[in-house]
């Protein structure tokens, strides 16, 4: 069976796409993934080692890149195209396409509904998680029996061995202070990596991809010197995550590494770790919806009980 999904992004949204697809590709049927990204984020596609080709969308390049790309997905015959998107750009593209049956998300905006059967819960006020309104995309590709908890292992993605090098000998706490949206930023992680680098057993790792700015003096600073293919592996060699709401969580959660996730103005019922019952999340949210108001002592106690069921 071959099948096209259109998920060009947000990177997180990339991540939850490819844990239900995983799910797919694992049951034993004979599939065959292509995918429509965003260029510059198919390194997590390459990571995920489930995708079979991919196929580059370029936002805000004019119409005659656009037109290529379409050009390009016609070439091929597909039994399912799905839209996980669920915005004009990602169903045009799927109603262009050569496929059996073409659908897409119900709750899907810029009338992109008009380009495809609608599946999936159409009422975006319900608070449920994002993943869940992607799962209906399994029960269409007639996948019924299937890990609940969406594991993916990304065992495409490596580190090269300087890098291993630098995370050995001790247990690493992985930091990721970034975020794309700047009111979803701790402001307080640099106050976090000297309350923890005074801990000689564990190592303090940041990560992200701002290399410019010299705060953390007191950790490995990874910034800028991971790429994105490689993000899964750096994560598989930390004993605790401790992110914003970001990619890198979402990929924690994926692979089911212990975290510790900050959400101020996100609702983490729709956007935190899943599943919301694990064991492996620690999820924070500040009340007043700023996170700012997370308070330093309160992240580094649950940083603190999380390192020691690490070390128990």
């Amino acid at each position: 069976m071959r099948i096209l999904i259109v998920k060009p992004s947000s990177l997180g949204d990339v991540v939850h796409g490819l844990r239900v697809i995983a799910q797919a590709k694992g049951s034993g049927s004979d599939l065959n993934v292509d995918w429509v990204i965003k260029r510059g984020l198919s390194g997590i596609l390459i990571a995920s080692a489930i995708v079979n080709t991919i196929f580059f969308y370029d936002r805000g390049k004019g119409f005659f890149r656009y037109a290529n790309l379409a050009a390009k997905i016609r070439r091929r015959n597909y039994d399912f195209i799905l839209d996980m998107q669920g915005l004009i750009r990602s169903a045009f593209l799927v109603k262009l396409a050569k496929g059996v049956r073409k659908l897409g998300r119900a709750d899907g905006r810029e009338f992109s509904t008009l380009f495809y059967d609608s599946i999936g819960e159409k009422d975006r006020s319900i608070r449920i998680h994002a993943i869940d309104r992607m799962l209906p995309f399994l029960t269409a590709l007639g996948i019924s029996d299937f890990d609940e908890s969406l594991p993916l292992q990304f065992s495409g993605s490596s580190l090269n061995g300087k890098l291993k090098k630098l995370l050995l000998g001790k247990k690493n706490v992985l930091l990721f202070p970034e975020s794309r949206r700047k009111e979803k930023v701790w402001p307080f992680f640099k106050d976090l990596v000297k309350m923890l680098s005074s801990d000689r057993r564990f190592r303090v790792v940041v990560a992200g991809a701002e290399s410019h700015r010299n705060e953390f003096s007191e950790s490995l600073d990874l910034r800028g010197k991971v790429s994105l293919n490689e993000l899964p592996a750096l994560v598989g060699h930390a004993d605790l995550v401790v992110s914003n709401d970001s990619a890198p969580l979402h990929v924690a959660s994926a692979m089911g590494r212990p975290s510790v996730s900050l959400f101020g103005p996100t609702d983490p019922v729709r956007y935190g770790p899943y599943p919301a019952d694990s064991d492996d999340s620690v999820v924070l949210h500040a009340p007043s919806r700023k996170i700012e108001d997370l308070q330093i002592n309160t992240v580094y106690r649950a940083v603190a009980e999380k390192l020691g069921q690490a070390n128990a």
